[in-house]
């Protein structure tokens, strides 16, 4: 969701925190979370890419959001209420992760106040990004918000498929072809 300076994690109370999590690996197209059920991890991503996504009305898989390398991602109300999850998390690609769970992270919490000041300050972040989200999805051009999230995640066209791509977009697959193929 949030991308970060990974040289954070190697001050020993990051350290710490890594090696009680659990390293895992999913390969592509595995759903990590199904909605309905309790996201019980925050993943680390430090290989691959994972995306949410939910269906809306209709049954569209609509792309909520990406995450990939040094970046942090789950489902948050599933995973600080411990509610159903009204998202998927899928792997895009094979994706290495370091996973916390709650308990482990709380724990971390009150043992480090570094750690508590970084998970605040990547919930505010993740807050201010899906702001702006919404906000750009009413302000910006298709093509603006497409430039957008190429900047934000370098690649992504060639990781993600032109679907997920769009419906993040909120954009057809056709308005997106006819995007990428002015850029050409």
């Amino acid at each position: 969701m949030i991308k970060f300076n990974p040289v954070i994690l190697e001050s020993k109370p990051f350290a710490e925190l890594i090696e009680q999590s659990e390293y895992l690996t999913f390969e592509k197209k595995e759903i990590i979370v199904q909605a309905n059920h309790v996201c019980n991890y925050l993943y680390l991503i430090e290989t691959g890419l994972l995306r949410s996504y939910y269906f809306d009305l209709k049954g569209n898989d609509i792309t909520h959001w990406f995450a990939s390398e040094s970046m942090l991602m789950t489902i948050p109300p599933s995973f600080f209420n411990r509610e159903e999850s009204q998202f998927n998390l899928e792997a895009v690609e094979r994706t290495t992760v370091r996973a916390f769970s709650i308990d482990l992270l709380e724990n971390a919490f009150e043992k480090h106040r570094i750690i508590e000041t970084f998970c605040r300050v990547m919930v505010t972040q993740t807050m201010i990004s899906l702001g702006k989200k919404v906000i750009d999805l009413q302000t910006k051009t298709a093509e603006e918000r497409y430039k957008d999230l190429k900047a934000n995640y370098p690649g992504i066209s060639k990781r993600a498929s032109l679907g997920q791509i769009a419906s993040y977009l909120g954009i057809t697959q056709q308005s997106l072809s006819r995007i990428r193929s002015k850029k050409k």
